[in-house]
């Protein structure tokens, strides 16, 4: 009797183990996707307001990126480009898990050069030019920044994640009192695209400019480094709350609930 209960405590132990295996592995992931302003701004705060028992925080943002270069993973610096960007995060993605996507800041570069060759066409139409790309010596089809977001999230939609678009952070250039923004270009490119393929939006642009803006153009340099571009970990820290802000408020995002 006592071998047949060791037994059954073995077996009962062997299948829990399996159990706990299997929940821990198939625990939700969510995505973070961009440039420098994500990967060394927002993107590094997000992981602390999450219980990270239930939910993984991947920050998959690489600095110098575009909507082009990150889909592509043609990129100018080959050990990033041999490390690959895009495709082997959408072959990752699993039902449950979430993908905020934020390009716009190095898309307005040039098309074709020798530097980064880096930007994609203005808009979010079918236009493309094809380009002698710099880095792989080869015909290259550029395409605009919107066709570049409508791919990833087809493609994150495709796998049963879900899309979170985000509008390009801020960039610390004022006027008359009005810090820039870029409502009529990356900021209403980036919401067309989420609107149209059913996908959330995060106007990050608009809702960090609105509080750079009531506290003034001196107070809020204190958000950004001299190249007025990239955050400084105050600034950082800002865009997280902003993101997770959102998230806490969003009833369609799921992951709320493992929220600290």
């Amino acid at each position: 009797m006592k071998k047949n209960q060791l037994s059954l405590s073995l077996l009962l132990a062997g299948l829990c183990f399996i159990l706990f295996s299997f929940i821990k592995a198939d625990k939700p992931t969510v995505y973070l996707v961009g440039d420098s302003t994500v990967a060394g701004g927002w993107g590094k705060f997000i992981a602390q307001y999450f219980d990270t028992t239930k939910v993984s925080i991947q920050n998959r943002a690489v600095s110098g990126t575009s909507s082009r270069t990150f889909y592509t993973g043609v990129f100018h610096d080959p050990i990033v480009a041999k490390k690959g960007m895009w495709k082997p995060l959408v072959a990752q993605l699993k039902r449950g898990d979430v993908v905020f996507i934020q390009f716009g800041h190095n898309d307005d570069s040039p098309v074709n050069d020798t530097l980064r060759a880096r930007g994609s066409l203005r808009g979010i139409g079918n236009d493309s030019i094809t380009v002698h790309n710099h880095f792989t010596r080869s015909p290259e089809v550029v395409h605009t920044y919107g066709w570049y977001l409508s791919r990833m999230v087809d493609e994150a939609k495709s796998k049963g994640a879900t899309e979170v678009v985000c509008s390009p952070v801020p960039k610390n250039v004022w006027k008359d009192g009005k810090m820039g923004r870029v409502s009529d270009t990356y900021g209403k490119w980036s919401k067309e695209i989420a609107d149209s393929k059913k996908a959330l939006f995060l106007d990050l642009n608009n809702i960090l400019a609105d509080r750079y803006e009531k506290e003034g153009q001196d107070a809020s340099n204190k958000y950004f480094i001299a190249d007025r571009v990239h955050p400084t970990t105050e600034g950082a820290m800002a865009g997280a709350s902003v993101v997770i802000d959102y998230i806490r408020n969003n009833s369609g995002l799921k992951i709320r609930e493992y929220l600290k």
